[in-house]
């Protein structure tokens, strides 16, 4: 059963409705400054230099330093502006990513932005969503998870092979996102906590709190 997957996790849904609400911030103020084009204000939260709520993914690995060293803030922020097109969706934003070719922006921080952006439409792809994603995938069974996770963690994250393997693995993960989502609704009810009411920034939050468990 569904309900089973997680019961190793002892999650606090107080601690991701904090979370949750910190990065809900983070995403309103990123659009804020995207809509009044605050090119250096955007591009640094975005990337996690000025704030690390608004790309855990960058401020975790310190990339946001070695984007600005390789790129320009107008060729971010001119990224930035096709993940908000009513064209795009989760199939193409990998390719999108790629085709960018912004050294040091890849799918982990690609995504985190798309998602910041339109949290209902993108989620996060990097360490700690996919880790919970193969939980979901080996039912439970987080030291499979664990191991497949370990494959995926090249010494050179700039390959062609690494991107590819993560970019697959990023599309496939809406159905098991989905049975996080269903599980920590319950646990919501449980704990009396509100869900946070936008869906991927909550399963962000949640996928967060399931790796700090690991």
């Amino acid at each position: 059963m569904e309900e089973t997957y997680l019961d190793d996790f002892e999650i606090d849904l107080h601690d991701v409705r904090q979370h949750y609400m910190y990065r809900e911030e983070a995403s309103r103020k990123l659009n804020s400054l995207h809509v009044s084009d605050s090119i250096e204000k955007y591009v640094e939260l975005a990337i996690g230099v000025s704030d690390r709520s608004g790309n855990f993914s960058a401020h975790e690995h310190q990339l946001g330093p070695r984007i600005l060293d390789h790129n320009s803030y107008d060729s971010v922020f001119n990224f930035s502006k096709q993940l908000i097109s009513e064209d795009l969706n989760v199939e193409k934003l990998p390719s999108l990513i790629r085709e960018a070719n912004l050294a040091y922006l890849k799918i982990g921080v690609g995504s985190e932005m798309a998602c910041l952006l339109r949290p209902d439409k993108f989620w996060v792809g990097n360490v700690r969503t996919i880790y919970s994603h193969l939980v979901i995938k080996h039912e439970g069974d987080w030291e499979k998870a664990d191991e497949e996770l370990n494959l995926y963690k090249f010494d050179d994250i700039s390959s062609e092979m690494h991107y590819r393997i993560w970019q697959d693995i990023y599309v496939s993960m809406k159905s098991t996102l989905d049975i996080i989502y269903k599980i920590s609704c319950k646990w919501a009810d449980e704990q009396g906590v509100k869900v946070g009411k936008h869906k991927y920034l909550w399963i962000d939050a949640v996928c967060n709190e399931i790796y700090e468990c690991e």
